[in-house]
């Protein structure tokens, strides 16, 4: 709300209208946005796995079903259009300029209106911010985005941002699946893996950072937020430090897993961070500045490190992570900040339509890791042992692998609960982000400058890349559950709240006294709910078909009539509202 108002002001102080003391400012509940009842402020991924692609897309995009306390869309049509009625058609009746500000979800109803068609031709259009159409534009902008080409390209970009975790895990596994069945020794070729690393993670930055306004972001980073990340990963380094430095980690090249595994704990968070932000309801702005920060100063730190402790490790390894910061993250990330800057317009409706290259770059990414870093004796040594040493290197670092992982996630989940009530939910969910995924490609970095690729070191690597690709596939499965259940508790409450309004409505007709209504009354009580519901009354025919399907169950003892205990029963267990609009429904062709 507060976002419209200043768009107004400041495309007034533009346009010096302003100056004049005839520009009068209204504000208009008609054009507020539209009321996503329970589901305002959730996430949408989670959302869209919670109810599934096509329950989410009918529930918010449909003209005729709304969240649960919620508007639908033919409600923001009539109001969108009684205020256009009410306060803009005098004005140009009168040969006066009018600018409305307001929210996508009333400018897209109030579009159809304008262009004479009924909210039944409703399609979530995402029109471009700020840009002016005419009639005719509108209609034809309208054709275009909502079928055809466009139509799937936005399932498609729906789709794949909704599963990119599970995408991630499964092309990774399918990377490591095909280099075990092959027992190829030959991965990929080194240049060519590192060519590939590259140019995915550089896809991914664009289409992530195009969404991201770094110049405001700073701002929205809270300074808890930073002093929480910021202190674990100094708490991280100081361990790790001690433990290189002590010479009790590394005694000889056998040990070099062990500092390995040290090193994992110390490099900076993934530059991929900012997506399982968005994906699991983060705040996104911690993520995004947070992880670019330490990944320009933890390398430098890191490469200090390396030459002081003179471990067996080829810091030039550095320069292939230095390539990945420059080519990966800095030069896209700029080219997206400089489009975002120069045409916010037409670089926002471009990532809205093709953000799924990004995820699809992530997904091939995974799917070469896989295979490149996959022993190509991993299912002999898991299964047909024809090397004991080889197979306990194996186990071995497996259990090393579980240890660091649990132990990261174990740390995190403790700090969100000593900060609760200090950093917003979105921020907490940031901050496990970043203390949870480690930037596993500084960190492979390091293996592939490893003098000597013992079959520890190769394991270790294999464990830490499966890790880092399928499990946040476990946690996006534990975040769903949870916002589920969030999600239940929050109807079943606003259920809870329809009963005592039934009741309410209930005494109301109950003008006799009687404790009980009959087949008429609970017909004018079904229009009623419909009234507080979906604002407007089905046909009496409709009506009289679901009065007559409801009367038969809710008379349970049969005596003619429905007195409030069974009512209440009924809808406590049902839900009444939804189990109308579903009858409805069926019974609307009979209707027509």
């Amino acid at each position: 709300m507060r976002r419209a108002r200043q768009t107004c002001e400041i495309a007034l102080a533009e346009s010096q209208a302003l100056k004049s003391s005839d520009t009068p400012v209204e504000i208009d509940h008609r054009i507020s946005e539209k009321s996503f009842g329970i589901f305002a402020g959730r996430n949408l991924n989670l959302l869209r796995l919670a109810l599934g692609y096509e329950g989410f897309e009918e529930m918010l995009h449909s003209h005729n079903e709304a969240p649960p306390a919620g508007e639908k869309i033919s409600q923001v049509y009539s109001r969108a259009a009684r205020f256009y009625e009410d306060k803009v058609v005098p004005h140009l009746e009168r040969g006066e300029t009018v600018l409305v500000v307001c929210h996508q979800y009333v400018l897209e109803p109030l579009a159809l209106y304008l262009s004479g068609l009924p909210p039944t031709d409703y399609k979530h259009l995402k029109l471009p911010n700020g840009k002016a159409l005419s009639g005719v534009d509108l209609v034809k902008f309208r054709d275009k985005e909502s079928g055809g080409t466009a139509a799937l390209r936005k399932e498609i970009n729906d789709l794949s941002i909704m599963w990119a975790i599970l995408l991630y895990a499964a092309t990774f596994l399918l990377g490591s699946l095909v280099r075990a069945i092959s027992t190829s020794e030959a991965g990929i070729p080194s240049a060519l893996f590192r060519s590939i690393i590259v140019a995915c993670l550089a896809a991914s930055t664009f289409y992530t950072y195009l969404d991201i306004d770094f110049a405001a972001s700073k701002r929205k980073v809270t300074s808890t937020v930073k002093y929480v990340v910021y202190l674990w990963m100094a708490v991280r380094w100081v361990v790790g430090l001690s433990l290189i430095f002590s010479g009790f980690l590394y005694q000889s090249e056998a040990d070099l897993y062990k500092v390995l595994w040290v090193l994992f704990w110390m490099v900076p968070p993934a530059l991929t961070s900012p997506v399982l932000s968005v994906l699991w309801g983060g705040n996104l702005y911690p993520s995004a500045v947070l992880s670019r920060t330490l990944s320009i100063v933890a390398p430098l730190a890191l490469l200090a490190t390396l030459k002081v402790a003179n471990l067996p490790i080829n810091v030039d390894s550095l320069i292939f992570f230095g390539i990945i910061l420059i080519l990966g993250l800095a030069i896209p990330g700029a080219i997206a900040q400089f489009w975002r800057d120069k045409s916010p317009v037409e670089s926002n409706h471009h990532s809205k339509n093709w953000k799924f290259i990004g995820v699809l770059a992530v997904a091939f990414m995974a799917l070469a890791t896989g295979f490149q870093f996959t022993p190509a004796t991993f299912l002999s040594d898991i299964f047909s042992s024809t090397d004991t040493a080889r197979s306990l290197a194996c186990l071995q670092q497996l259990a090393i692998a579980t240890l660091v992982f649990v132990s990261m996630r174990v740390a995190a989940t403790l700090t969100s609960v000593v900060t609760k009530g200090k950093l917003s939910k979105a921020e907490a969910r940031d901050a496990y982000i970043l203390l949870v995924n480690p930037n596993f490609f500084l960190w492979a970095a390091l293996f592939i400058g490893v003098s000597a690729t013992t079959s520890d070191v190769k394991y270790a690597v294999f464990w830490a890349s499966l890790g880092f690709f399928c499990i946040p596939l476990i946690e996006q499965i534990l975040f769903m559950n949870s916002f589920g259940n969030d999600i239940l508790r929050e109807t079943l409450r606003s259920s809870r709240v329809a009963t005592e309004d039934i009741k309410k409505l209930f005494l109301q007709l109950d003008t006799d006294g009687s404790k009980s209504l009959d087949r008429t009354e609970i017909m004018e009580l079904l229009g009623l709910i419909e009234d507080m519901t979906t604002g407007e009354r089905s046909s009496e025919e409709v009506r009289s078909y679901v009065t007559d399907y409801l009367f038969n169950i809710l008379d349970s003892d049969g005596n003619g009539s429905v007195d409030l205990a069974e009512l209440e029963e009924y809808v406590s267990t049902y839900g009444l509202v939804a189990n109308l609009n579903v009858v409805s429904a069926i019974a609307s062709p009979v209707g027509a």
